[in-house]
């Protein structure tokens, strides 16, 4: 829960895994430059290895036969491939990106399919939300530093596909990025208050949410309270 940015990148259709690394090495050095800047924290190394590859695992969902409303989810791994981690900022969740190659087939279901996974690509999210418990400009700075790597990711000639929860790509509407960012972060706090009440009343093991650690968690609270974010959960929690 909380604004994510969701993105797809796809090399172009004759990279190989050389130009795959070219790629991925200059991404990384725009990255740099935004740690020169102070527009992220940290960028680490290029990974290769199997632990570094594990952050490209993807899955996909598969009807079962026979069960239109089931389905059921295969992990992929990828069989090779470069990752480059940034960290973005306080409370952001780091920024994996990169570029592997995945199997074309897989067994789900007991069947062999193909798993529509050709070429180097990366799919990934980025959760920002949290950054704003340092400020709406530290949230901004955050936010725009994952949307600015992406951007750069094109330049460098992938394909690049972004569902910004926030809204402020593509137009760059900052008005509709800080207006999400605060709903939920309104969102968040009733729904948290309403866990932590619950959990006082019964005993129970207290809640644990970064939304805690948020300056005016109090207001925020009082004010998704009133806006009838948490009454469905208050209501359960009875």
């Amino acid at each position: 829960m909380g604004v994510t940015i969701h993105f797809n990148l796809k090399a172009p259709p004759e990279t190989d895994k050389t130009r795959a690394r070219e790629i991925v090495t200059q991404l990384r050095c725009r990255a740099l430059r935004y740690r020169s800047a102070g527009r992220v924290d940290a960028v680490l190394p290029l990974g290769e290895d199997a632990q570094a590859l594990r952050w490209g695992r993807t899955g996909r969902f598969i009807r079962l036969p026979g069960r239109s409303e089931l389905s059921d989810i295969v992990d992929l791994e990828p069989l090779e491939g470069f990752v480059l981690p940034v960290m973005v900022g306080k409370d952001c969740e780091p920024l994996w990106l990169g570029l592997c190659q995945y199997p074309l087939m897989m067994l789900a279901a007991g069947r062999r399919r193909r798993t529509k996974l050709g070429g180097w690509r990366w799919e990934g999210f980025c959760k920002t939300q949290f950054a704003s418990l340092h400020g709406w400009e530290y949230f901004r700075r955050c936010h725009l530093a994952v949307l600015g790597l992406l951007d750069a990711a094109r330049r460098l000639g992938c394909r690049v596909e972004v569902n910004d929860e926030g809204e402020y790509w593509p137009g760059r509407n900052k008005a509709a990025l800080r207006q999400n960012v605060e709903q939920m972060n309104c969102a968040i706090a009733a729904a948290a208050g309403a866990m932590k009440d619950h959990d006082k009343a019964t005993g129970s093991e207290g809640v644990q949410s970064p939304i805690f650690a948020h300056p005016q968690f109090e207001h925020l609270e009082a004010e998704g309270a009133a806006r009838g974010h948490a009454a469905a959960l208050r209501k359960a929690l009875s």
